[in-house]
């Protein structure tokens, strides 16, 4: 059946989503923990990371398992986000101070690490192949360049930090427990405004979780209660999409990440219903 989900403007035209399809297993593998998802434009490849089984398993655009890899390649260690970008994969691992680098077929290529305290999270990559990585031990977000060299930290003093999102020229953290749910940045670092809130708080959202920014160079905010919002680059509300929980196909249950390809296919890991969803996005 195919859901089109009810959508609250604000103020200008925004996207509508529309239900395509979802899967669940790699092989015979069903999914255990599935808690990140990149897509790979380029390659026409989804990467999805299962901390209960310790992998990245890999599939075509329609959810045709390609490969995998996990377990040895990491040290047994479990994934906690990934970001795919110019044969490059990264991976963030639970309790370990860096990012590990791997190319395409899963064997490990170098790390992205720096002195002192750095427990990785999300990670996001721009068009430049600058990579961008929460830092769960200070919630600021750390800057390598495509080499890995270390360039900067963006966020200093943040109260909490669950995602990043790079734009055209703008670096979004999102701040969900802080004075405000999105703190805006330029690439170089400087402050720019911040905007949104949680309900109760001056805000309309409720668990702000994950982010990207598309094609058009607005924000996506995943918020595992309230759905996903998108907003203009000035931190303007533009549509609300509001999907309904549950486990059938078309619904959410307990969304923790999404990516968006070129084709303006969006791409959503339920770590609640052990699934990837997958949504037309029509402008």
């Amino acid at each position: 059946m195919a859901f089109i989900f009810n959508v609250a403007y604000a103020g200008e035209p925004g996207p509508v989503v529309r239900f395509s399809h979802s899967f669940n297993r790699h092989y015979a593998e069903r999914f255990s923990v599935p808690v990140g998802i990149s897509v790979d434009s380029a390659n026409n490849e989804i990467y999805v990371i299962d901390s209960g089984f310790k992998k990245v398993f890999i599939f075509d655009l329609r959810g045709t398992p390609v490969f995998s890899f996990g377990a040895k390649e990491s040290g047994g260690i479990a994934p906690v986000a990934v970001a795919v970008k110019n044969g490059r994969i990264y991976i963030s691992l639970e309790g370990k101070g860096n990012v590990g680098v791997f190319n395409y077929k899963g064997a490990p290529t170098g790390a992205l690490t720096v002195p002192g305290d750095f427990s990785p999270g999300a990670i996001a990559v721009d068009d430049s192949g600058m990579v961008y990585v929460v830092n769960k031990s200070r919630t600021n977000c750390l800057v390598f360049d495509g080499s890995g060299k270390f360039r900067a930290s963006i966020g200093e003093r943040l109260k909490s930090l669950s995602g990043v999102a790079v734009g055209k020229d703008r670096v979004y953290l999102i701040t969900p427990v802080d004075n405000r749910a999105v703190h805006v940045y330029g690439k170089d670092g400087a402050f720019l405004f911040s905007f949104e809130g949680l309900e109760g708080e001056g805000g309309t959202l409720g668990m702000p979780i994950a982010a990207k920014v598309d094609r058009l160079d607005n924000l996506w905010i995943l918020d595992s209660i309230k759905g996903i919002i998108v907003y203009n680059k000035d931190g303007h509300e533009i549509s609300r999409v509001v999907m309904p929980a549950g486990t059938v196909e078309g619904q959410l249950f307990f969304p923790v990440d999404f990516d968006i390809d070129a084709d303006d296919m969006l791409y959503v890991a339920e770590k609640g219903a052990k699934r990837v969803s997958v949504f037309k996005i029509e402008r």
